[in-house]
């Protein structure tokens, strides 16, 4: 499958253009120590806008641990991007889908609504074409948006929980999933991605699992499980012994892809800095064998 099919629902609402300011530098992502990072959380640094502060066109929140950056782009679009080498591609997690709005602006308002306004629009003067309806009196939260692990949130005033919290659903997990351990089973939600120094995995919101490449944004394999009437959780559940899969949530739980590596007790999946994702035995891991499965990908970075 060509990679535009593959990036339909990733990109297919994105008018990227080009930012005129410095992508700050990235770190190369740490070297895996084993199964026991699956239990630690990806961490990040938090930048937040609060009421009355406004993302200007070309302005951008950023979080260099997680290496994302949330653009309000010249064109009206507020676009949350992944980062790759210094002044590379940049990888699209989520879109506004606002563009064609030249010199719109950002804001985090006191009522908890987080508010993109045409050129010259306002609370008071009207010319908003985007908001994440946080609006309200509740006083749950103190109303601000924040950028951390590759996800942006928005704490407002609503009045139900639906309405007090808002958020991109992009998420950066380990580039590690284990079996066997009380977050395994939760998995990764659509939208959650994962990265090594050389590929990003990202769980669309279309239900696909894919592989793209950080020198150029192409992608290099994909589990062909786009579609669908629920959303998919990519999981190593305890009760499936070692097997990786894509689970519908619906009432069956109905199985859409796997890895077919189930009998094998603790096993556990690396995406690793070669651009290959594995499952490994318990034991096995980078330098000791033990691969059950593997994408085939580590000639393709």
């Amino acid at each position: 499958m060509r990679a535009r099919a593959l990036r339909r629902a990733l990109v297919s609402v994105l008018a990227v253009s080009a930012v005129t300011v410095l992508v700050p530098a990235t770190a190369t992502p740490a070297a895996a120590a084993g199964p026991a990072e699956c239990r630690s959380a990806r961490g990040g640094t938090l930048t937040t806008i609060y009421p009355g502060q406004r993302l200007e066109p070309g302005s951008r929140l950023v979080d260099k641990v997680s290496t994302t950056e949330l653009v309000m782009q010249p064109d009206g679009n507020l676009v949350l991007y992944a980062l790759g080498p210094p002044g590379g591609y940049r990888l699209p997690l989520w879109s506004s889908g606002t563009y064609g709005n030249p010199g719109a602006y950002a804001t985090m308002q006191e009522d908890g609504n987080f508010v993109i306004y045409k050129q010259g629009g306002g609370a008071q003067t009207g010319g908003g074409i985007w908001h994440t309806a946080t609006y309200g009196t509740s006083t749950a939260f103190t109303p601000k948006a924040s950028l951390l692990e590759g996800e942006f949130v928005v704490e407002g005033r609503g009045s139900s929980a639906a309405t007090q919290m808002w958020s991109t659903g992009s998420r950066e997990r380990q580039n590690q999933l284990c079996s066997g351990f009380a977050t395994a089973v939760e998995g990764w939600w659509t939208g959650a991605w994962a990265q090594s120094a050389t590929v990003w995995l990202v769980l669309q919101k279309d239900n696909n699992l894919v592989m793209y490449r950080k020198s150029d944004g192409k992608a290099i394999w994909n589990s062909g499980t786009y579609g669908g009437g629920s959303r998919v959780t990519l999981q190593m559940a305890y009760k499936d012994q070692g097997d990786l899969t894509l689970t519908q949530g619906d009432a069956n739980g109905t199985v859409r892809w796997r890895t077919r590596t189930g009998g094998n007790p603790d096993a556990w999946a690396l995406l690793q800095d070669d651009g290959n994702f594995v499952v490994y035995k318990k034991t096995g891991g980078p330098g000791k064998g033990g691969a059950l499965w593997n994408t085939g990908t580590y000639d393709k970075v």
